[in-house]
């Protein structure tokens, strides 16, 4: 039999395709998030005893963090939808989870198989005799049906079904987004519960077979270490994600495309540093596998212009896009049509993956299924300043008078008190809950406890030798003179604030602070965050309470430019290449992020390669350095005199570390605290790059669009979108500067 060319080339085309398909490696994933432990549509388990004394209280985000993690495996990672299985809330029982394991990840497995396993919901560990761990206690998830009896699936049990899926040649990743201690008491407490439960303390005596599954070639990440607690937090929705969750979600958003998951790790633990310092992701594995992308591929973007692509035209002109938040966009983020040229402004996001746009008049209508590239990118509002500033009934006088009973009750019951909870975490907080006196204890359990009387009673009844911290509330007069409206938003509850103003009364006064919630001292270097705002101290006078409003309410002004600092955005997929170090010049020591810095001392500014494949064409930039202290003063370190001249980086060929020269020397001085370097890298110079200092001195001109930005983010006011050019990025390095001769051991 003859056959053509044509029909024989097209049969090996065909052929090779169905073989290619058939080698291609299988990506299957198992999300599993629980918000509701109360079992009330499981029953006890026969046989099943439920562990007194746990507390299994309900989460609000484990749910949200599972929907949106299968929507980004979904856009960016190649997964396909009928490869994603998800368990959630009461379907989310023991037997459920070992039984998901087994079918979906282990018994499917092949070589070069993308697997990943993801947990949203409580953990907590169980007692162990004969466990590996120095403890003797295994960590441990626990299902939804724990309240009806279910033992939780403990690590062990974990190892050997995860080894057995990576003994059968897969790709293993694991996520857990849980902590493993029912107990989250730090710094000043407000009530949050973390996503752990008290220990099951039953030993199972069970030993330990095979190595842990990130020593077999499992890329682990976790919430937070075996000691520490994972918590929830609120996107800019009001919607409520685990903190680790979220911040992954976000670097999986911006990664470029083969960056290493380290890298991806880097950004998501960079992202927390800003918001909640007091919980350290972890994340474990091979160098070979640390260094490879993310569930093997990455979403970047770097040198595709292409990001979504028109889903359908309605007769009303509105045009609904394949591409939303998960792509990078936000509202006002312009697009265009290479072939018909029209232009499109995105109107609304409508979920992760999809968002709706309006062609610009006059314009041209795209075609269903044409691609669009971003021309320039909207960069969304900053947040505001979350407080709580309960506001109490109370004059200066009264307040202080309360704080003298609550003082001497406490002395005469062997309580001690605290002066700071950032400085000693109190065993127990006593404060004004808005209708009355509250008692904060150590597992982040409240107890309403009622007016000045019954809160004088309840420091009779703590423990002998407990600690405690009174939290005063400030009077409504001083709460209506410091707190200004833009760019602060009062949140509803102490667990949501970035500050809370809080007052204490020590050395027989009265006075106030920012603090924020849940920190310790020793978390200061890992956030430029200010811990808390200098105490305020008056006589015990409503006549001088005025005298406080304006060092609290500059304060306030501070903290928040601050915070919209760290808050920036900056277009996705469009990261520099290159990150900001500091080395020292007498010995060319380098100093990287959270390191201390020395008074006296002088550095120079270096840029360094960042863990990404360095792209093979990269246009160069304009760079601009900038140091935030803690006290909210901005210095321009780069450029100094010479404006946007000799600032264009990198030359021909790349480098791997370019030195910024004599002109970014500087000398470490007083006030010591830690610092924030910004590295600003643009396509467009900054005509007035003078506008990075506090306070800006500006040169009259009209700011460009990404000037205008920067200087309404210098304010910490923005609450609008700006259009900018899309070839921009900012990143952040945190250093500590110490006093000469001041030793680790001393700080």
């Amino acid at each position: 039999m003859k056959v053509s060319l044509g029909l024989y080339a097209l049969c090996v085309l065909l052929a090779t395709a169905c073989a290619s398909a058939q080698s291609a490696p299988h990506r299957r994933a198992l999300l599993i998030g629980i918000n509701d432990y109360t079992a009330s549509h499981i029953g006890v388990r026969p046989h099943s005893t439920p562990v007194p004394g746990r507390d299994w209280p309900n989460l609000s985000g484990a749910v949200n963090d599972v929907n949106a993690m299968s929507e980004m495996l979904v856009l960016l990672y190649g997964f396909d939808r009928k490869d994603i299985v998800t368990l959630t809330d009461q379907g989310a029982t023991r037997e459920a989870i070992l039984r998901a394991i087994e079918q979906h990840l282990v018994n499917p497995a092949a070589k070069d198989d993308i697997a990943f396993f993801y947990y949203a919901g409580h953990g907590s560990q169980v007692r162990n005799s004969l466990s590996d761990e120095r403890d003797k206690l295994d960590e441990s998830l626990v299902p939804a049906d724990s309240r009806a009896g279910a033992d939780d699936i403990r690590d062990k049990e974990l190892r050997r079904l995860f080894n057995r899926t990576l003994d059968r040649g897969a790709r293993l990743t694991v996520m857990l987004d849980n902590c493993h201690s029912g107990s989250g008491a730090r710094g000043l407490g407000t009530g949050a519960r973390p996503r752990g439960v008290k220990p099951d303390l039953r030993d199972v005596a069970g030993r330990v077979n095979g190595p842990k599954p990130e020593e077999h070639g499992a890329l682990v990440l976790s919430a937070s270490t075996d000691v520490d607690s994972a918590w929830e937090t609120r996107d800019a929705e009001g919607r409520f994600h685990g903190e680790f969750s979220w911040a992954w979600l976000r670097a999986m958003r911006d990664a470029e495309r083969g960056e290493p998951a380290s890298e991806t790790f880097l950004r998501a633990q960079a992202r927390m540093r800003a918001e909640t310092p007091f919980q350290e992701p972890v994340m474990a594995g091979t160098v070979d596998v640390r260094t490879s992308p993310f569930l093997g591929q990455s979403a970047g973007r770097r040198g595709e212009h292409i990001v979504v692509i028109v889903e359908r035209v309605r007769s009303d002109g509105t045009v609904t896009l394949q591409g939303g938040w998960a792509h990078g966009l936000s509202v006002g983020t312009e697009l265009r049509d290479p072939t018909s040229g029209a232009r499109l402004t995105v109107t609304a996001l409508r979920g992760i993956g999809e968002s709706e746009a309006h062609v610009q008049p006059p314009g041209t209508m795209p075609r269903s299924g044409a691609p669009l590239e971003v021309v320039a990118w909207a960069a969304p509002p900053v947040r505001p300043l979350r407080i709580w500033t309960p506001r109490a009934p109370y004059s200066m006088k009264s307040l202080a008078a309360l704080a003298r009973s609550l003082t001497t009750e406490a002395m005469q019951h062997g309580v001690r008190l605290i002066g700071d909870p950032i400085d000693a975490t109190p065993t127990h907080i006593l404060r004004w809950g808005g209708n009355g006196w509250e008692l904060v204890k150590d597992g982040g359990d409240i107890e309403p406890v009622g007016q000045d009387a019954a809160a004088i009673a309840a420091i009779a009844r703590l423990a002998h030798r407990s600690t405690l911290f009174v939290q005063l509330p400030a009077p409504a007069a001083l709460v209506d003179g410091v707190v200004e409206s833009e760019g602060v938003e009062h949140a509803e509850r102490p667990q949501d604030a970035d500050y809370v103003l809080v007052g204490r009364f020590t050395h027989r006064h009265l006075s106030f602070a920012w603090l924020r919630p849940s920190v310790r001292r020793s978390d200061r270097r890992k956030t430029g965050l200010p811990l808390q705002s200098a105490w305020v101290a008056e006589p015990n006078n409503d006549d001088r309470l005025r005298n406080s409003i304006p060092a609290l309410r500059e304060a306030l002004r501070r903290l928040r430019s601050i915070h919209a600092w760290h808050s920036l955005e900056s277009p996705p997929g469009e990261r520099f290449p290159y990150r900001l170090a500091i080395r020292r010049t007498r010995d060319g020591q380098l100093a990287t992020d959270a390191s201390m810095i020395i008074g006296g001392e002088k550095y120079e500014l270096v840029l360094r390669v960042t863990s990404l494949p360095f792209p093979t064409t990269l246009k160069p930039r304009y760079v601009y350095a900038f140091v935030i202290d803690s006290y909210g003063k901005s210095t321009l370190l780069l450029p100094v005199t010479s404006g946007s001249v000799e600032n264009r980086f990198p030359p021909v060929p790349p480098p791997t570390e370019i030195p910024l020269g004599h002109e970014s020397a500087f000398e470490v001085t007083a006030p010591y605290g830690v610092d924030t370097y910004f590295l600003l890298s643009t396509e467009e110079p900054l005509p007035d790059p003078w506008i990075l200092e506090h306070p800006g001195v500006r040169s009259g001109h009209q700011p460009t669009p990404l000037e205008t930005l920067l200087i309404l983010t210098a304010s910490g006011t923005r609450t609008i979108s700006i259009l900018t050019p899309s070839k921009w990025s900012i990143t952040r390095t945190t250093f500590e500067s110490i006093p000469p001769h001041t030793t680790n051991a001393a700080k």
